[in-house]
């Protein structure tokens, strides 16, 4: 988490140069559509600062204010950002629910009843790109237009490559995220896509954590958690037998034939394999390899990303 923070906290300011700018003079677009605002972005020590309320409601969050500490409270997902007026830092509470202070260049600022911020901040928080030019500041998509492109109109096979990529990196979560321990040293990871789709699917950590993804805004959501009730049971068999617990949010109900790719490692050894979930909720194995030391030690059957005669057809809606 640390690292993670360092990392965001060199992002949290859009150098915009030593040239001033009048207030007026600078505009925000949020995915290429221009915010209405009563109050205009300033510039403070060559940093844009914007109107909290009006940004981030843009950005699908939500701004709440507590008058007697000067404290503004901005959340979506399951993150918050917690800022008070005069100070310098923010108080950052992460995916896995945990905070730290945050340094900022340039202090949260109360102008006209407006509370400002560092734009980059909070755009960078939330993994939107942040583009500054002509003296316009650009919200934009986590995605590039590439990735976009593969994700929403490629086949199923690269947009399902991409969308298991895009759950390590870039995901967030609409409940407290539940912790996976690896208590067995087990960093196994299982994704079952629904047939026809690669943009949802269930993704199982360590044979103990379950997760079920929904793309919303270019962006990979959890919407629904459980762990495993019994860790010595099979996790794929565990979520069709509906022996969890500690479930989050609302359990997603697959009423169709599933996608199953499967990747781990131990130590110096490595495995891959893939199949299907058939219509009697049986999983078949119809491929798989395991290498050892760099050299493969089983090789059967054939690996993919896609079942045979699978068309995409998609239910969650593609932008």
């Amino acid at each position: 988490m640390k690292k993670w923070i360092c990392a965001l906290a060199a992002l949290s300011m859009l150098t915009v140069g030593s040239t001033a700018y009048a207030a007026d003079s600078v505009k925000i677009m949020v995915e290429n559509k221009p915010i209405k605002t009563d109050a205009a972005p300033i510039l403070n020590k060559g940093r844009v600062l914007v109107p909290i309320r009006v940004v981030s409601e843009a950005l699908g969050a939500s701004v709440a204010w507590d008058q007697n500490t000067k404290t503004a409270t901005i959340s979506k997902w399951s993150e918050k950002v917690k800022l008070t007026v005069g100070e310098n830092k923010a108080m950052v509470y992460g995916k896995m629910n945990d905070s730290e202070a945050l340094s900022l260049d340039v202090s949260i600022q109360n102008i006209n009843n407006r509370v400002f911020v560092p734009l980059r901040f909070l755009s960078q928080f939330y993994g939107y790109n942040v583009e500054w030019k002509n003296n316009t500041v650009s919200i934009h998509s986590p995605l590039s237009a590439g990735q976009q492109a593969v994700l929403y109109n490629g086949d199923l096979i690269t947009s399902r490559k991409l969308a298991m990529s895009l759950s390590n990196t870039k995901m967030h979560y609409e409940h407290t995220p539940l912790t996976t321990l690896h208590e067995h040293e087990d960093y196994s990871q299982k994704y079952l896509f629904p047939e026809g789709e690669a943009l949802r699917f269930y993704k199982i950590e360590g044979n103990e954590t379950i997760s079920f993804y929904e793309f919303k805004n270019d962006f990979p959501v959890v919407t629904w958690q459980a762990h495993i009730a019994d860790e010595t049971t099979e996790s794929i068999q565990a979520l069709l037998d509906n022996k969890l617990k500690d479930s989050k949010g609302s359990m997603p109900k697959m009423n169709k034939a599933l996608l199953y790719y499967g990747t781990g490692f131990f130590g110096d050894s490595s495995w891959e394999e893939s199949g299907q979930i058939n219509g009697q909720g049986e999983l078949v194995i119809t491929g798989y390899k395991k290498i050892g030391a760099g050299t493969i030690i089983t090789d059967s059957g054939t690996i993919a990303l896609k079942l045979p005669n699978e068309t995409r057809q998609e239910t969650v809606s593609i932008p």
